[in-house]
């Protein structure tokens, strides 16, 4: 199993991956930049040699970044999706010079065009994208609890980006416990939930979980993290979700409302109850 936490790399990839081994942790998540604004820490290849060092004497399972909340491919103004599709072009160049595979992704909001509308910009703007993906990347779209005009709250939504895309091999998918409930998806049927997402999307896209409890019930349309056994999923359905063995098979990254010190006992946790 792969578990770990979201962190930060404001002091640079090594010193995030030496946070999570202190975690306890073999993987991890971090933003590509400021996840307000659109400024990027320089890269530093010494830097980068001694994280991948370090995750390798470490046995560490694929890391995940994360897009900034900023980016917003199904916007109706033209500025925005631009300066999306511009800065996640650059984002996918600074993953793959750091050995990162995965960048999640909120696939957007429509802002009131519509979720039609919003999913075909979206589909358009990921197109372009993936002509030139840098080898060993993969854009993967989150799904989100649909809050608002937020698209991307059924898995629905995104296969008919996947689909607008030709089904290209550099699309996965990245699920939330928390976004999943949210949404409607009612974890405590592990098998109904699994089989939905097998019939729709395919298990194969399914490249990393966001492992939270969520601070509101089922089919709320709320996004809000809580600890784990401290939400309306509670223990006993993530206990369900870790010890799966389709999950098992990708990095498990902790977003709960934690300091570093709370994460390594969630990490502690998720470990003893996985089995």
């Amino acid at each position: 199993m792969w578990i770990g936490a979201h962190v930060s790399s404001a002091q640079g990839l090594t010193a995030a991956v030496k946070t999570v081994i202190e975690m306890q942790g073999n993987t991890f998540q971090f933003f590509t930049r400021n996840p307000r604004g659109g400024k990027a820490r320089a890269l530093d290849s010494e830097d980068i040699r001694e994280a991948n060092k370090l995750m390798k004497i470490n046995n560490f399972g694929p890391v995940v970044a994360h897009a900034p909340y900023t980016y917003n491919l199904a916007s109706a103004k033209k500025n925005v999706r631009a300066f999306s599709r511009l800065t996640l072009k650059d984002d996918l160049l600074r993953i793959k010079a750091m050995g990162v595979p995965y960048l999640v992704l909120h696939v957007g909001s429509h802002g009131g065009q519509g979720e039609e509308k919003g999913l075909a910009l979206v589909g358009e703007g990921l197109r372009g994208l993936l002509t030139d993906l840098p080898e060993g990347t993969m854009i993967l779209l989150e799904g989100m609890a649909g809050q608002g005009t937020e698209l991307g709250y059924t898995f629905e939504h995104l296969v008919q980006i996947i689909q607008a895309c030709d089904g290209h091999s550099g699309l996965g998918v990245c699920l939330d416990s928390c976004h999943l409930t949210g949404a409607g998806y009612d974890l405590a049927d592990l098998a109904g939930f699994k089989d939905e997402f097998e019939q729709v999307v395919g298990w194969e896209r399914l490249k990393a979980f966001h492992l939270n409890d969520s601070l509101y019930p089922l089919a709320s349309k709320r996004d809000r993290h809580a600890k784990l056994g401290e939400g309306h999923l509670g223990l006993e359905i993530i206990k369900k979700i870790v010890r799966d063995p389709d999950i098992q098979k990708v990095p498990l990254i902790l977003e709960t409302p934690h300091d570093n010190l709370g994460y390594a006992q969630e990490i502690a946790l998720v470990k003893k109850i996985s089995s």
